[in-house]
């Protein structure tokens, strides 16, 4: 599906987010308590990917009481790429699924991990599957600072490794590229299920 957003054209995930989280752009981490606040983006990010494949519809008080079972059960804490990983994997395990998550990273602007990236984003999207991405450690100042060590949901993405995010139940756009010269890494969690 395409959707243009800042007059540029996203191939993006095929259900409206909006419509699931009750009008939200997916999970807020701000929404209810002081730990899941400073530390639950991991949680949410990936209870947002988990509601999205689930085909949930939330009401607010049903995403608080999720988004908090996630953070207290399977991510509790600051929560890096391989925690999230083993995460995803034990949660569908006790689902009877089997999830298969295999993290690539792009270190300091490194061309080559962005290209990986990409095309990690391009399959999941093309296939309908949103893809879990951290945002590492700020090494320079000057595009997305407000992001520091943050889990995002990828929506959609264009040929130029711009990408449509899920970002505390706002839609927001980030330029991979710029963002990776900037931070320590940047990594995506593709989740996928064998049968």
């Amino acid at each position: 599906m395409k959707q243009t957003v800042n007059g540029i054209e996203y191939t993006v995930l095929t259900k409206d987010l909006r419509k699931i989280f009750s009008g939200l752009y997916g999970g807020s981490q701000h929404l209810s308590t002081k730990g899941l606040a400073r530390f639950g983006c991991g949680a949410v990010t990936l209870n947002t990917f988990a509601a999205y494949m689930d085909g949930k519809s939330y009401v607010r008080e049903e995403l608080i009481r999720d988004q908090n079972h996630m953070f207290r059960s399977y991510l509790l804490g600051p929560t890096t790429a391989l925690r999230f990983k083993l995460a995803a994997i034990w949660y569908y395990r006790l689902r009877g699924k089997k999830a298969r998550v295999s993290i690539t990273h792009s270190f300091v602007g490194s061309v080559w991990g962005l290209r990986g990236m990409m095309m990690e984003i391009k399959k999941s999207i093309d296939e309908d599957v949103p893809v879990p991405l951290i945002v590492g450690l700020k090494l320079r100042k000057g595009y997305e600072d407000n992001l520091y060590s943050h889990w995002v949901t990828v929506c959609g993405y264009t040929d130029n490794f711009q990408v449509l995010v899920s970002d505390n139940g706002r839609m927001e756009t980030l330029n991979l590229k710029e963002l990776s010269g900037k931070r320590m890494f940047v990594a995506t969690t593709r989740i996928a299920f064998s049968a």
